[in-house]
């Protein structure tokens, strides 16, 4: 589907690098098995510093913080955050993948949406990075 064209990575045009899977050229090219297997280990570091990864969690993992959502943007980072200073390893399969609907989105200018992502920005920077701090401590290479 993404060589066709009829699929492209999630937020290709919007947010790239939060959605930049760790060895994602190789796991296109990865020839189809009827299996599934552990492609790679990632890591949200590095490169992968903003990565969103879509993942399988338990109640013992860091939890979405409901307090934001998606409309203010970055309401995956904190949790990311938690994640990366809690060291945790992103098991990447070979044969599964995400898909979202309606369609692909592109960047518009929202005046409320971006009085929206101001008030998420100063919520996140004020007040949830503080608890996750307190909560979890801090990483070097570990970022919002």
């Amino acid at each position: 589907m993404l060589k066709a064209g009829t699929a492209i990575p999630f937020h290709k045009k919007l947010c790239s690098g939060c959605h930049n899977v760790p060895r994602s050229k190789e796991w296109q090219e990865a020839p189809e098995t009827e299996d599934l297997h552990v492609f790679h280990v990632g890591k949200r570091t590095g490169s992968f510093v903003h990565w969103e990864p879509i993942f399988i969690g338990t109640n013992n993992d860091p939890l979405y913080d409901e307090r934001l959502s998606w409309e203010g943007k970055s309401d995956k980072m904190t949790q990311g955050y938690a994640l990366c200073v809690l060291d945790y390893d992103f098991l990447i399969l070979d044969n599964a993948f995400l898909v979202h609907r309606p369609g692909i989105k592109i960047f518009k200018k929202d005046p409320h949406r971006e009085m929206l992502t101001a008030k998420t920005n100063a919520l996140i920077r004020k007040i949830i990075v503080p608890e996750l701090k307190i909560l979890y401590g801090t990483r070097k290479g570990c970022a919002v």
